[in-house]
């Protein structure tokens, strides 16, 4: 028993390890190091992990760790697609005649974001002979309940920020505020939640148990929006990832209790409606 705890933990750390690989140093959604963005750290890094994957499948002794390792490298593959065609998001809105400042351009940007990131996940899933089952992609198990919880949560989220900033909005615009604000959160929350707990949550329980799972996966979700420090308030940030951490939670246990992403997806596409609608009103 004490053997199969500190076996978990070590691969926790390990993991952990791995995850500030992928999702501190190498994301391109901010600069706040050298690495971030940086296709040549992002094609190292996805080289190395796609060895490791490959060796360890080929390993008798270690083959049920080569899923989790594919997993580390298609998250990482993720990084370099993102450094190495991101650079067209302005041209994109220009051809749609607006900009980032807008809030057309904030959803079309989000969801050009979205697709760089959800097309190399189907891909390479596809390329390592599973089905999108195995990252969620389905209906699942008690399925009117993650649903109907999501869909409420939503809607409560949708209704208190209109109580508290819909008056930030001039009701001839209010419209196109939901409209873009609803593009936004569903295409950042399938980004999200098929990245960073989609492609991980069935390769990880096996190896380190449900709870390491859901803490770890949340943990390295506040990691990633740790980097909000190039946006927000110093004094905010260590709030921003208590209130990311905690949304990873509800999405982790959400997720592996429906057998499916789209409870969690409808819960995500809430808390990220409620700031696009609370950030743009009080700006």
């Amino acid at each position: 028993m004490k053997g199969t705890f500190l076996k978990q933990m070590g691969l926790f750390v390990l993991f952990l390890a791995c995850s500030l690989a992928v999702f501190l140093f190498g994301p391109n959604y901010y600069r706040l190091f050298p690495t971030n963005g940086n296709a040549f750290y992002a094609g190292g890094l996805s080289a190395v992990l796609l060895v490791a994957a490959l060796l360890l499948k080929r390993s008798l002794k270690l083959s049920n760790y080569w899923q989790i390792a594919y997993a580390f490298f298609v998250a990482s593959a993720v990084n370099l697609v993102s450094s190495l065609f991101a650079g067209y998001n302005t041209s994109i809105l220009r051809f749609f005649g607006t900009s980032t400042g807008e809030n057309a351009g904030i959803a079309l940007a989000k969801l050009y974001d979205s697709i760089l990131v959800i097309i190399p996940i189907l891909l390479l899933t596809w390329a390592s002979g599973v089905d999108l089952g195995s990252i969620f992609l389905k209906r699942g198990v008690n399925k009117k309940w993650g649903l109907g919880i999501g869909a409420l949560v939503f809607f409560n989220f949708l209704t208190s920020a209109l109580i508290f900033f819909g008056t930030g909005y001039e009701i001839s615009k209010l419209g196109a505020v939901l409209l873009w604000g609803i593009i936004f959160a569903f295409s950042n929350s399938l980004l999200e939640e098929l990245w960073i707990r989609g492609i991980f949550l069935k390769k990880l329980v096996p190896l380190i148990g449900t709870v390491g799972t859901v803490i770890l996966t949340s943990t390295w979700f506040a990691v990633l929006h740790f980097l909000g420090v190039a946006y927000l308030p110093a004094s905010v940030v260590p709030i921003f990832v208590v209130n990311t951490f905690t949304l990873g939670l509800a999405c982790s246990i959400l997720m592996l209790k429906t057998d499916s992403i789209w409870g969690a997806f409808l819960l995500h596409a809430a808390a990220d409606l409620f700031l696009f609608i609370a950030i743009l009103a009080i700006h």
